[in-house]
């Protein structure tokens, strides 16, 4: 199965890789003025607070809860959606080094979605394999400093690590969890 997983990933990067060697042209001034375009609309998104759905009390709890989610088929839960992805999360990190700094919109969301999507099926692999079987986390820790994003604040996540009685199991897909006003959500999985 971890075969067949790899050889999917790798061709979603080809065919993702292959669209953007299409869209970006060098010196092409559309594709600048694309992501320029990108850029205001983020920009006008910027407000001083959001709705966030499936919030948490912690940081810890974003984590539990989403793990959760996952294990009962419900993946989209307790993650920012595709709306708060854009609209929140990249318009409070504009200048921060993050994709949407260097390809338009769509290119950036193809991209982050294709990174959920091998995530996901990484930690969706890993219930599986325990099947009705409960977890619970054994380890968790974060990267010392928060990342400020204007009105949110990142937690990088440094080990996560679940058990499933005596089997341990180290997630490093998910990353950064969101704080807005003392409310939490898991923002970014990757593989």
């Amino acid at each position: 199965m971890f075969a067949n997983s790899q050889i999917v990933f790798a061709l979603i990067i080809t065919i993702i890789l292959s669209d953007c060697k299409k869209e970006y042209k060098g010196d092409d001034p559309e594709y600048f003025r694309k992501i320029e375009e990108s850029k205001a609309y983020l920009k006008s998104q910027i407000k001083d607070r959001y709705e966030i759905s499936d919030l948490s009390n912690s940081k810890e709890e974003a984590i539990q809860k989403f793990l959760e989610a996952v294990q009962n088929g419900q993946s989209d839960r307790y993650i920012f959606t595709k709306d708060e992805y854009i609209n929140i999360f990249l318009s409070n990190s504009i200048d921060e080094n993050t994709l949407s700094n260097t390809m338009p919109l769509e290119q950036t969301w193809k991209f982050t979605d294709l990174r959920r999507y091998v995530a996901l099926e990484k930690i969706q692999n890993v219930f599986k394999k325990h099947k009705g079987q409960n977890f619970r986390i054994e380890t968790l820790t974060w990267k010392y400093e928060n990342r400020p994003l204007r009105v949110l604040k990142g937690h990088r996540v440094g080990n996560l690590v679940i058990s499933f009685g005596k089997d341990k199991v180290e997630l490093e897909e998910v990353r950064l969890v969101i704080e807005h006003q003392g409310k939490f959500k898991v923002c970014v999985i990757g593989s």
